[in-house]
């Protein structure tokens, strides 16, 4: 269980954004707990309490940033609950996608954080997609047996990769016609067993 700060969810706020902007200008490998406790003036005793690990400060401050964001939301449909939450994905991108670049490159560099990542941040956008699927299962939309797991790996892959490997831009009507044109069709196919 985590320690609360004292001065409670606003300091708590203030240290993470501050962890952010730390990041956003030197990058993971050079951002410091000691230039994070700088910024936020708070101590270093205090940081280590709540995040054992520079790695865990970066994704309770990715994950406070993006709190806001429902973290699952019902729109009665597959479609609507798929451009919902990938709409969440791209506004996330459009705020953090620099600092996302950077902790993408220490990925295969740093177990710890890619251990993190998965299990933080990757771990909440999985579970948000894939309770989507199983609504739509529970709903009759989708056939009971489609494996949902390589159809919530595949929208998030392809914004990534057009946005940060090919350069381009992906935004909501992008959203949409990969939801229409790939994602439900593949979800709606007959099981191959």
């Amino acid at each position: 269980m985590s320690t609360p700060l004292r001065g409670g969810q606003a300091r708590e706020d203030e240290l993470l954004s501050a962890t952010l902007d730390v990041l956003r200008e030197v990058g993971y490998s050079r951002l410091t707990v000691d230039g994070v406790v700088s910024r936020a003036r708070a101590s270093k005793a205090t940081v280590y309490r709540r995040w054992p690990s520079k790695s865990d400060l970066i994704v309770a401050a990715f994950v406070n940033a993006t709190r806001d964001l429902p973290s699952e939301r019902d729109t009665g449909s597959l479609r609507g609950d798929l451009i919902a939450a990938l709409g969440d994905i791209l506004h996330e991108l459009d705020r953090f996608g620099d600092v996302m670049v950077d902790l993408l490159g220490e990925l295969g560099r740093n177990p710890e954080l890619a251990s993190t990542i998965r299990d933080g941040y990757i771990a909440m956008r999985r579970e948000t997609l894939t309770a989507a699927f199983a609504r739509a299962q529970d709903r009759g939309e989708i056939p009971p047996d489609v494996d949902v797991k390589p159809l919530w790996e595949l929208a998030p892959a392809v914004i990534f990769f057009r946005r940060f490997n090919l350069g381009e831009p992906f935004g909501v009507d992008d959203v949409r016609e990969f939801v229409d044109n790939v994602v439900l069709p593949l979800a709606l196919r007959p099981s191959a067993g």
